[in-house]
């Protein structure tokens, strides 16, 4: 019988151990908890302005691409000469045209288009020579 009482009380003593160092909490282990919850607000309010602005660049991509389609759907025009930028919903047309007209109906077109704000009409007429 004493050969079985010493193993428990031997396991006892390690599972009381055990048990009191888990409920005990170090300074370390506060500290850590406290900067956990002042950066979390943090890391989330980082994380929502870097998924607005991912959302941002996702409706600035699909302004550039509407109006890059309105403008080779426009027989008058040539897609390969006009450049389109779009950066927080202010479209920036740019690259040489024949004449005055062919950039207004450019702008025209990038004006019917869902989420623009404004235009930047850089266009470059070419000279008649």
């Amino acid at each position: 019988m004493k050969l079985l009482q010493k193993p428990l009380l031997i396991t006892a003593a390690l599972i009381t151990i055990m048990a009191t160092g888990c409920g005990q909490r170090s300074k370390m282990d506060d500290a850590s908890q406290s900067d956990q919850q002042t950066t979390t607000p943090h890391v989330a309010n980082d994380a929502s302005k870097m998924s607005h602005a991912a959302l941002g660049a996702i409706d600035d991509s699909m302004i550039t691409t509407k109006v890059k389609a309105a403008i080779v759907a426009e027989p008058a025009l040539s897609a390969m000469d006009i450049k389109v930028k779009t950066s927080d919903g202010v479209v920036t047309l740019s690259g040489t045209i024949d004449t005055p007209d062919k950039a207004e109906r450019a702008k025209q077109l990038a004006q019917t288009v869902d989420g623009v704000k404004t235009i930047n009409n850089e266009l470059i007429v070419k000279s008649s020579s």
